[in-house]
């Protein structure tokens, strides 16, 4: 925390409780596009496990055939504007011009209609007047309100509690605990047994809620998107880099499929690869005999669309994909989805 910064997150705090007061009583104006709009979101920035949670919920309502539009920011591409990244037929953009989230979004789910823009209530109007969506799934919706929705998901690190978290600037904390109560469902993440206590929380231990864990389920060579079994890789010695939200969480995730680590790179969220990055991470591979390199799905998408990042020893490069499982509460989820579908 950098507590000179406390002053700031106070008025910071009085405005974005300010913020709220006009939505709830409609002083500012709220946009509804006449179908179905469920928000995915948090309350801090980043590191919850948003993005394999929002594919599982993708996953659930394509499986449900319903024409799905995702909407997101595109945070940290390189345009402004609406970007239909995907009709649910064609991809367009790269991860650095659409952002990597709804890029890597865009290429596993082929069907799902996938679009970028920071104005969401007109990536909505074109979702549902150009493309025929019949729901809307809208990516780190929670704080943008001017869009209207029938739900609102706010996923929470259930590793730590929310109250040690200071608004920013100070801290990560985007609003205070009182926005819980707009909340129809509370996600949290990175649960385990010996974190149950987590779900006692008193903010927000009245509202309905569901547990969640991130399993790695498949390991690919990012050049040639080669499955590798982990059953294959265990024992063996790797060269770790990400650039996430939570890249703990990540190294973790490459212990327990087995891999020992010689050494483990950090770069910033979203962070844009060049060629002296892959240069040197090649470098501490062969200057440590580390047998592979592995690094997150989100970042192969971004270097997988960056063609001028020829990736020198490629078959050494792979990344872990992720899957959502869930704990427990899964029926409290499939309940509500069941009002709009």
């Amino acid at each position: 925390m950098r507590s000179w910064l406390l002053p700031f997150s106070w008025m910071y705090g009085a405005i974005i409780l300010i913020r709220n007061w006009c939505y709830d009583r409609n002083i500012f104006q709220i946009e509804r596009v006449g179908v179905p709009v469920i928000a995915v979101g948090n309350l801090t920035t980043g590191g919850t496990g948003k993005t394999p949670f929002v594919e599982y919920l993708l996953k659930f309502l394509l499986d449900s055939k319903k024409k799905v539009a995702i909407l997101s920011r595109g945070y940290k591409r390189s345009t402004r504007g609406t970007i239909v990244v995907s009709n649910g037929k064609t991809l367009a953009g790269t991860a650095e011009t659409v952002g990597d989230e709804p890029y890597q979004i865009a290429r596993k789910f082929p069907t799902a209609i996938v679009i970028v823009d920071e104005r969401r209530s007109r990536a909505a109007k074109i979702a549902v007047e150009h493309h025929k969506a019949e729901i809307i799934l809208l990516d780190d919706g929670f704080q943008h309100r001017s869009l209207g929705r029938d739900i609102d998901i706010v996923m929470i690190d259930g590793r730590t509690p929310l109250r040690s978290i200071p608004l920013l600037p100070a801290g990560l904390r985007r609003e205070p605990l009182a926005a819980l109560r707009r909340a129809d469902l509370i996600v949290l993440s990175w649960m385990t047994d010996s974190n149950a206590q987590s779900r006692t929380d008193k903010h927000y231990a009245s509202l309905p809620s569901m547990s969640v864990r991130f399993m790695p389920k498949r390991l690919y060579q990012i050049s040639t998107g080669t499955l590798i079994p982990l059953s294959e890789v265990y024992g063996k010695t790797c060269i770790g880099f990400c650039g996430i939200g939570n890249p703990q969480s990540f190294r973790k995730t490459l212990e327990e499929i087995g891999l020992t680590i010689k050494e483990f790179l950090i770069f910033p969220d979203h962070y844009t690869y060049v060629h002296t990055d892959l240069k040197n991470i090649m470098m501490r591979r062969e200057n440590s005999h580390a047998q592979m390199i592995v690094t997150t799905e989100k970042d192969a998408v971004r270097l997988l669309s960056t063609p001028q990042l020829a990736l020198g020893g490629s078959e050494v490069f792979h990344y872990v994909e992720i899957e959502t499982e869930v704990v427990e509460g899964e029926n409290r989820l499939y309940e509500l989805l069941r009002t709009v579908l």
